[in-house]
């Protein structure tokens, strides 16, 4: 599958890629869903809310680098606090081993993309937008990949610098149908731990996430099942409406990987924090 695609999205392809998270050496947590109290949230309706904690999400063991004296050196898991891990484990299984990648990223898929590179044995660099904080790009370069700095405009241009100078395979961040799968397994966990859900609420960036859980709920047969893509106010891609809770249709900017989102009926949002 690889790169940007548009294949058809199946429910034995979305199995097949859960199975492929559940097992993966990269230690994939199944993250728990818990109530929430209604009387945290300004909800104008009764209803019962869940949220799943897919902070708790882990990314491999770190070691403090070389300098500090042995009875100190400091082990520890790093925390993902993020959802990447599902999909990179689903695109690095389907990738020989000892391959040579590049990605683009500000920090999360990052991480996870690094991990995955120093547990296959392969070499790879992540672009990072120049914006992004210096502690993630320390934490990626820990697992051994390497770092490139460029102004947000040139990420892809280097990407496909690497592409062509270094013969490196672009994994991409959120485009892809093999990470779009990964992403699918925490929509299938959900259905397992609340069934007849009536509304899903989905972080959304790129549209990786939104396009995998859409997936994996209306493939599963929650025909009725609402689901709504939010983002910041403040930091949306594009002019969307100011809403209470409006929904929005989408064009771009990214086209290829909320192309499977707008087949199953998901809708994009973006939420007002003032």
């Amino acid at each position: 599958m690889g790169e940007a695609s548009a294949d058809v999205v199946t429910l034995d392809l979305l199995r097949a890629a859960r199975e492929t998270v559940r097992t993966s050496p990269l230690g994939v947590v199944r993250t728990p869903t818990i109530s929430c109290s209604q009387t945290a949230l300004p909800l104008s309706v009764s209803c019962d809310v869940h949220i799943k904690l897919e902070n708790l999400q882990r990314t491999g063991w770190w070691t403090s680098p070389s300098g500090t004296a042995p009875s100190l050196s400091l082990t520890v898991l790093v925390s993902a606090g993020s959802f990447k891990i599902r999909g990179v484990a689903n695109q690095f299984a389907r990738r020989p081993r000892g391959g040579h990648f590049v990605t683009m990223s500000a920090g999360n898929y990052g991480k996870s993309f690094a991990y995955a590179l120093k547990h296959y044995g392969s070499k790879g660099k992540v672009v990072m937008p120049e914006t992004a904080p210096e502690s993630r790009s320390v934490l990626i370069e820990s697992f051994g990949a390497e770092v490139e700095r460029v102004p947000t405009s040139g990420l892809m241009t280097a990407v496909q610098r690497c592409v062509r100078e270094e013969n490196m395979t672009f994994l991409h961040s959120y485009d892809d149908l093999d990470l779009i799968a990964g992403h699918a397994s925490l929509g299938m966990e959900l259905l397992e731990e609340v069934p007849g859900l009536d509304v899903v609420v989905v972080c959304c960036g790129g549209g990786g996430l939104l396009a995998g859980v859409a997936a994996a709920i209306k493939l599963s047969g929650c025909h009725k099942t609402r689901i709504y893509g939010v983002e910041p106010e403040g930091g949306k891609t594009r002019r969307i409406r100011r809403l209470s809770v409006q929904v929005c249709s989408l064009n771009g900017p990214f086209p290829s990987s909320l192309h499977h989102v707008h087949e199953l009926q998901g809708k994009q949002a973006s939420l007002d924090g003032g």
